[in-house]
């Protein structure tokens, strides 16, 4: 009688777990709906040696916390990076914008397109080729200052010209 109850459940046991798999077989995949965000945002991750180089002869622009807009003692070294990119015309430029670490991934990186964004604008009003250049963010990715102070949050938020 105990052997017989023993193989009943055994069966049972073996018919429930063949038709959870037979289940999970037929299953559609979820599908998580998530609403597209208005801008594309270009994310680059490349490996160290291929890592757009900064330009040297070309300033850093640096923003305020949470901000785009461009400071006026920057406006002067956009205008000396345009003067010099007039003159070297057949270079590809990508202009990387910057964060701190505070906030959001998903935010830093739409900032950090913003402020790209915002000197490629002011680079176009001087007279600038559109086609020299490309814009991405990194976010928060690739600080140039470690530590959770102003000091090295300020070095961070930036937009750098690098060549392509």
């Amino acid at each position: 009688e105990k052997a017989e109850k023993a193989e009943k459940a055994e069966k049972a046991e073996k018919a429930e777990k063949a038709e959870k798999a037979e289940k999970a077989e037929k299953a559609e995949p979820e599908i998580i709906k998530k609403k597209a965000p208005k801008e594309a945002v270009t994310i680059i991750a490349a490996p160290l040696e291929e890592v757009a180089v900064p330009i040297e002869e070309l300033g850093i622009v640096y923003f305020d916390y949470d901000k785009s807009n461009i400071k006026p003692e920057f406006m002067t070294i956009i205008q000396s990076n345009f003067e010099w990119l007039i003159n070297n015309s057949d270079m590809r430029v990508q202009l990387e914008g910057h964060c701190d670490e505070r906030g959001t991934n998903e935010y830093n990186l739409a900032l950090g397109e913003r402020r790209a964004r915002s000197v490629l604008n002011y680079l176009l009003r001087l007279g600038a080729n559109p086609e020299q250049f490309s814009i991405v963010s990194f976010g928060e990715e690739r600080p140039v200052a470690l530590g959770q102070n102003e000091a090295a949050w300020q070095k961070n938020r930036r937009v750098e010209f690098t060549r392509l």
